[in-house]
């Protein structure tokens, strides 16, 4: 046996996980953990893990504007086409 124990996913700890993430919906894995903890509620973060991704239960994004958009190109806009690589497969 383990020094640590954990709870297991039952009915009841699966229902707390589910109303935190409609709760805090930014919280990834990590978030949730400690979230759990706060509740006195010890989970293996990699059954966690694996809980989530079963269930798809997401961190929604933080939405952040991109950068540089729509500025020209000299002062570090983006441009709308790709940069012209050439492949030099006769040098290592």
């Amino acid at each position: 046996m383990t020094s640590r124990h954990y709870d297991a996913i039952d009915e009841g700890v699966a229902d707390e996980i589910k109303r935190l993430h409609k709760r805090h919906p930014k919280l990834g894995h990590d978030g949730l953990l400690d979230a759990l903890r706060q509740q006195d509620i010890h989970v293996d973060a990699q059954e966690l893990a694996t809980f989530m991704a079963r269930r798809g239960i997401k961190a929604e994004r933080v939405w952040q504007p991109w950068k540089l958009m729509g500025l020209p190109i000299w002062y570090g806009g983006q441009t709308d086409y790709r940069p012209a690589r050439r492949w030099r497969f006769w040098r290592k």
